[in-house]
């Protein structure tokens, strides 16, 4: 009984000191983004302080496709938690929207808070307001199960009513016409947003070590919105925005969308099968549509955090897991990657591409849309290997697939990088390095 004890013991410790050591191949930070003129104010806004929050980093995500601000700025921090997000976990090492009052400086996601805390502190920053995701929906009355006090979705919290030497300091006026802006457009009337004061100074210990304490403390106003999860991902983006948008008038700061604000909207915005991501300027992949495991895909020979990656979408990024790359949108799994490390060469810019008897010219990283046929037009320092391509009769184990007149009945459709079949890779190397991809997408 007492080895057994024992065991168990020594297991949890191990297990503790595990999670705690940051993961390989990541770097614990953030982007901030910032839109705006050179004219005041500044809102700062923040999403993804918990990583299994996704109505507040897609809220953040949306509005930085979207919107366009006329007067004023919004700096906008897409996802705080990013690591955190990049596993669907509230907080790899603990919760972060608890490590505003004292942290260790040995505790791994230190930098990181003193750096949002710089930013807060910006004199520039006028109001933060900071995305959440809560349970239920709270009510100052007890309804039900779902709908009371205890309950943290669709409110808008502030720690005070009131704070002096801010810009604008009447806290709970401005969440007051918030919540009016917000339930002019709710969309059930359970869904009613109620303010929550939290009354942090009188002894919410808890609270106290909350972000948005931090930035009262410094005289920064300072509100939290909560989306309630029990609605779905698309209502709680739009709950975020509504409350955003309220925000932003009583600050003064004038915006426009490119988008009408209603769910099934969102919806589309959120899933937006347009969206790509480029790597290393050579390699560009659709978010949606890809197959489940994408085999022997070229990456270069470097850490994850060190992959020159580019997306519209500004919570995409990759998650390596045992010797494979998950590509994630938020903390959504798009496809796993089973990379070949290459040497990558950087020499080629364009290929030229014969498609449907038309000879073009595209940049290397391209999506070429073929209806009928395609052929890779043969250059001497180039080879080319199309995936899902064979060669009749041709045994190399590195062909040159180029002047080939190809089309969709000659490729086999398990080696397309989609589900339906109709995406092909074809790979441009030089020698023994990697110089980059084209693909070639049937109707």
């Amino acid at each position: 009984m007492k080895s057994t004890l024992f065991f168990l013991t020594l297991l949890f410790f191990f297990n503790f000191l595990n999670a705690k050591q940051p993961k390989k191949n990541f770097v614990l930070d953030f982007d901030v983004v910032k839109k705006g003129t050179r004219t005041s104010p500044t809102l700062l806004l923040i999403g993804g302080i918990q990583g299994d929050e996704p109505g507040g980093f897609n809220a953040t995500n949306i509005f930085l496709m979207h919107y366009k601000i006329l007067t004023g700025n919004v700096w906008v921090v897409p996802v705080l938690n990013k690591h955190s997000m990049l596993y669907n976990h509230r907080g790899i090492y603990g919760d972060m929207n608890r490590k505003f009052d004292i942290l260790k400086e040995d505790d791994p996601e230190y930098k990181i808070i003193q750096e949002i805390k710089t930013l807060i502190t910006n004199p520039q920053v006028d109001a933060i307001l900071h995305l959440h995701d809560g349970s239920g929906f709270y009510n100052p009355t007890y309804i039900n199960n779902i709908t009371n006090p205890d309950r943290w979705g669709a409110c808008c919290i502030v720690d005070q009513n009131f704070l002096e030497e801010s810009r604008f300091p009447e806290l709970g006026k401005i969440a007051d016409d918030m919540i009016i802006h917000i339930n002019k457009h709710i969309l059930k009337p359970e869904h009613k947003y109620h303010k929550r004061n939290t009354k942090t100074a009188k002894g919410d210990v808890e609270m106290e070590k909350a972000l948005t304490y931090f930035a009262i403390k410094n005289k920064k106003t300072a509100i939290a919105n909560e989306a309630s999860k029990n609605l779905s991902l698309e209502e709680r983006v739009y709950y975020h925005l509504l409350a955003l948008e309220g925000l932003m008038h009583q600050l003064g700061i004038k915006f426009e969308r490119n988008f009408n604000l209603t769910p099934n909207k969102l919806y589309y915005l959120i899933n937006n099968t347009n969206l790509t991501l480029k790597i290393e300027n050579l390699i560009t992949l659709p978010l949606y549509g890809l197959r489940e495991n994408i085999n022997f895909f070229p990456l270069p020979q470097k850490d994850l955090y060190q992959l020159k990656s580019e997306s519209k979408a500004h919570i995409v990024s990759f998650l390596k897991k045992d010797k494979q790359i998950v590509l994630k949108y938020g903390n959504k799994a798009m496809t796993k990657i089973h990379p070949e490390y290459i040497d990558f060469d950087y020499s080629i810019q364009n290929a030229q591409v014969k498609v449907d008897g038309i000879t073009k010219e595209f940049a290397m990283g391209s999506i070429i849309d073929v209806k009928k046929s395609f052929e890779i037009i043969g250059s001497k320092e180039y080879r080319v290997n199309i995936i899902g391509y064979i060669i009749p009769n041709d045994k190399s184990l590195k062909p040159n697939e180029t002047d080939i007149s190809i089309s969709l009945k000659d490729c086999i459709s398990k080696f397309s990088i989609d589900k339906k079949g109709k995406i092909y890779r074809a790979e441009f190397y030089k020698g023994e390095k990697f110089s980059g991809m084209l693909l070639l997408r049937f109707p």
